[in-house]
């Protein structure tokens, strides 16, 4: 009596008690497509291929287990009293147990508690369950637990791994055979196996497609259809695409279902094409590239190339380079280029020094190792000019242009100005692909759509966005990218490459309205490789990875956040009557709170008739005088200026007999430069080589007198002035002083 009120006791708890999860098991990472393809999966902790649950059982396996292994599913309360009186019949008869009279529900209690060893108190405690289990949860969500954790040979456990494994393919994809054949596994899952074993899965295989037949699932033609189809060989790889965004996705939220914004068919194609680029690029022992394209609108990744490969460790290929931080080179440029439009520091044509520049310890230098003098804003990041690019950099601020970064998401980006220094615009600092690449698709996005209610600005404005992508169109690369003109697109790209020092990196980032790629290519141990270069490695990839996508037209001019600019025609500054001479420009640029100074380089100068002396009226008769404007550049600008401008027209040297005042800065020492820390050259015979010393002066004319520390060194005249000196070691001033008393004057030490 007491046993019996125990039983009853714990039935009614059982009852009473909600089930709680059933399944603790380790699932398998199961990535798929925004349209719910399979894009990859990996095995579970436990060694097991066991899929995530899914929200429902396809149809043709849901009729075909009901049918195999529980006919009244949908009618018993999770106990089938007629099966227990059937079983119960044929067990006595036959003296031994020959059926248990497990329901589908019963069945799922049993897998959850581990197949514990079949016992009339197990067996009871399994019906008590069940009957729980039925009265929390629907018929569906029963059989898709149980279709989830059943087993199906070997390490396959549930109907999704089963179907992948052993016919590649979704499990609402199968066939009435493929159904079939998986409805009875559950059942006797060592049938799966090869050897004579076979033929007994396709004997119950096939009686379970009469019955099916039998019953009305399907016709008759379909049942010898079905039957003629031979059971699956040995199990297929599941797939493998998008392999590091998976592996990404693993460490950072581990092994789960994940859902993606990936288009299947458009990874595969960008996977072909990293891959076709990668046996080319492995020629001159280049093994590693990523590839990213984002959707402008969401933001959202359309295709993700974590590397060329996954199964060689000897070349990193297992390394997601999309997250790896990398030497950002030259692709951080046109953002302090829209950021200092923005603060209206410059135009778009305002010319930026191009001469030798030392700051501190940092002497930048041009991909070419030449200097034009002075270059436009615009094509300083068209042209992706070093040197300009510091001396921008050291204008605007490097704390606020670190700033700046990390507003538009770059999460490497977290030390001081003090640790980067003005190389952060060369490459000092390391990026993600994935931070650069969605920089670009917020500044996109906010052009193409505006702020919405629910999003913040980002720190570049629409106008300065549009100004800066409207530049990235106009390719012109003749240093570091001169085979810009070889790729060729019919569609409208704003486009930017980057290499970084020692070629290491070779970066490559494009924008549409609606795409943003980008790509990077190099050695993931840091190898540097000769000609490995933004524009010879990335720039092809990114512009095949553009051709699989739809074209797309161009950004709308936000007019209302620009205005018309009348500038110099030559110096690209804020016009002043003086540039009527040369003529001026319009330019749109952005609503900004302050412009640059008007023109600094037009100037009215006296000068003879035919304009060959400068002159006052101590050495010319006044009437005679021409007062003309003429565009000036200081002498060191002038100087490199005249060989890649031959226009530019000098001022003519003073008249001998010139009394008046001859302007200041007439000379200018381009090297070495204040407080800079030299060492000359040493030969093979330990003596000092010497050092080239340079300087400039406004009259082509002039001698130059040199000295260091007040000691006369020599001269030099006409044009470009150059003086080698061997220096002693120490501090030294430099001073150099023209035949009228202009000079000029830095100090420098010697190691």
């Amino acid at each position: 009596m007491l046993l019996t009120g125990l039983v009853a006791l714990l039935v009614l708890i059982a009852w009473a008690l909600r089930p709680g999860r059933l399944f603790d098991d380790p699932v398998c990472a199961v990535l798929e497509s925004s349209d719910g393809r399979l894009l990859g999966a990996r095995i579970a902790a436990d060694g097991q291929w066991r899929f995530p649950p899914a929200d429902s059982v396809p149809d043709k396996f849901a009729r075909a287990i009901v049918c195999f292994e529980d006919k009244r599913f949908w009618h018993h309360p999770g106990v089938d009293p007629l099966a227990v009186a059937r079983a119960l019949r044929l067990n006595v008869s036959k003296g031994e147990v020959r059926s248990g009279a497990s329901t589908l529900t019963m069945q799922t209690i049993r897998l959850s508690r581990k197949n514990k060893p079949r016992t009339l108190g197990e067996k009871a405690l399994e019906a008590v369950l069940a009957l729980r289990l039925e009265a929390y949860l629907s018929k569906e969500e029963i059989l898709a637990l149980y279709t989830a954790n059943a087993p199906f040979g070997g390490n396959v456990v549930g109907l999704e791994a089963a179907a992948w494994r052993y016919y590649g393919r979704p499990a609402e994809d199968l066939s009435w055979a493929g159904a079939a054949m998986l409805a009875v596994l559950p059942n006797s899952p060592a049938l799966i196996h090869p050897g004579s074993r076979r033929e007994a899965l396709l004997s119950k295989r096939n009686f379970l497609l009469d019955k099916l037949c039998k019953e009305g699932v399907i016709d008759s033609l379909e049942c010898e259809l079905a039957k003629d189809e031979p059971l699956p060989e040995k199990p297929w790889p599941l797939p493998e695409i998008a392999y590091h965004y998976l592996e990404t996705l693993r460490k950072q939220q581990g092994d789960q279902r994940y859902g993606s914004s990936l288009d299947y068919a458009l990874q595969q194609r960008a996977e072909a094409v990293v891959a076709r680029h990668a046996e080319v690029f492995a020629t001159n022992q280049v093994f590693n590239a990523a590839a990213l394209i984002l959707d402008v609108r969401t933001g959202a990744p359309l295709a993700y190339v974590g590397n060329v490969g996954h199964d060689s460790r000897a070349h990193g290929d297992n390394v997601d380079v999309v997250q790896a931080p990398r030497s950002s080179g030259s692709t951080l440029k046109p953002l302090l280029y829209g950021a200092m439009l923005d603060e209206g520091q410059i135009l778009p044509e305002m010319l930026v020094s191009d001469i030798p520049f030392h700051y501190k310890d940092f002497t930048p230098s041009n991909f070419n190792h030449t200097f034009d003098g002075a270059v436009p804003a615009r094509d300083v990041i068209r042209r992706s000019l070093n040197v300009p690019s510091v001396r921008m950099l050291h204008e605007y601020g490097v704390e606020k242009f670190i700033d700046l970064l990390q507003h538009l998401g770059f999460t490497t980006i977290t030390r001081g100005a003090d640790t980067y220094g003005l190389s952060l615009i060369l490459g000092g600092a390391e990026i993600k692909l994935t931070d650069l690449a969605g920089a670009y698709a917020l500044l996109a996005r906010e052009l193409r759509e505006g702020t919405g209610p629910r999003r913040k600005a980002p720190p570049i404005s629409r106008g300065a966005t549009w100004c800066t992508f409207d530049a990235l169109t106009e390719v012109n690369r003749p240093e570091e990218e001169g085979d810009w003109h070889t790729f060729n697109s019919t569609r409208k790209i704003a486009w930017k490459t980057g290499t970084s020092y020692g070629n290491r990196d070779a970066w490559s980032v494009g924008v549409t309205p609606d795409y943003i790629v980008a790509v990077w290519v190099g050695n993931c141990n840091g190898e540097g490789r000769p000609l490995l270069t933004g524009v010879g490695y990335a720039a092809p990839v990114m512009f095949d990875l553009f051709n699989l996508l739809p074209p797309t037209g161009w950004f709308e001019m936000p007019s209302e956040e620009l205005e018309e600019v009348e500038c110099c025609r030559l110096s690209g500054h804020p016009a002043t009557d003086l540039c009527d001479a040369d003529g001026t420009i319009t330019v749109w640029a952005p609503r900004a709170p302050q412009r640059p100074d008007p023109c600094p380089y037009h100037r009215l100068v006296h000068l003879n008739p035919d304009e060959t002396w400068q002159v006052d009226s101590d050495c010319w008769p006044v009437a005679e005088i021409r007062h003309v404007s003429r565009f000036v550049l200081p002498p060191a600008q002038e100087w490199y200026y005249m060989k890649s401008h031959s226009d530019y027209r000098p001022l003519p040297p003073f008249h001998p007999n010139f009394a008046g005042f001859r302007s200041s800065g007439a000379v200018e020492i381009i090297y070495p430069q204040e407080g800079m820390e030299i060492a000359a050259p040493v030969a093979l015979d330990a003596r000092s080589q010497g050092i080239i010393f340079s300087a400039a002066h406004s009259d082509p004319q002039a001698t130059l007198y040199w000295h260091i520390d007040g000691n006369y060194l020599g001269q030099t005249t006409h044009g470009e002035h150059k003086i080698k000196v061997i220096p002693e070691k120490g501090p030294h001033t430099l001073t150099v002083i023209d035949a009228n008393g202009h000079s000029a004057s830095v100090r420098f030490t010697a190691l």
